[in-house]
Formats: structure tokens, C-alpha cells, sequence
């Protein structure tokens, strides 16, 4: 056979796209805060804890170089 004849099909997946919304994500993570939603997973809870952890070590280390800022600015003020 000289001449391949038959052709492969295409590939098929099965991608079901998903869609993010901010605002039900926010409302759903203030009632979990709260605990007013029980069907809470432990995996969500987690997460959520995390990323507030992780928010509030954004704020400290920013307030860290703010007074670092400030204390230099002010050493530059008084040694000139």
C-alpha cells in the first residue's frame, strides 16, 4: 500500500468550562467567616484561612517599610 487512504479522527476532550464570580466567591467566603454556611468543606475553610493569613502578612511587611521609609527620610532630615 503506497498510499495511506484513511485519516485519523480528531481528538475529542471532554472540557466542560467553568466560570469564576468574585462577588458569590466574596459573599460565600464572608458566611463561612461567619459560620453561617454549614456544608463548609474543610479543603474551603483552609484555603480561606490561608489567604488571610496571607493578607495580613502583606500588611505587616508594607507597615515594616513604611516606618522604615519614614525613619530614613527622617535621619536624612536630621543629618543634613
Amino acid at each position: 500500500m503506497i498510499f495511506n487512504t484513511k485519516q485519523e479522527k480528531a481528538k475529542k476532550f471532554n472540557y466542560i468550562p467553568r466560570f469564576y464570580d468574585k462577588k458569590k466567591e466574596d459573599v460565600r467566603h464572608e458566611k463561612m467567616k461567619q459560620g453561617e454556611e454549614p456544608n463548609v468543606e474543610f479543603r474551603d475553610y483552609l484555603r480561606i484561612n490561608l489567604q488571610e493569613k496571607r493578607k495580613m502578612r502583606q500588611k505587616s511587611t508594607r507597615r515594616v517599610f513604611v516606618w522604615l521609609g519614614l525613619l530614613i527620610i527622617l535621619l536624612y532630615i536630621m543629618l543634613s
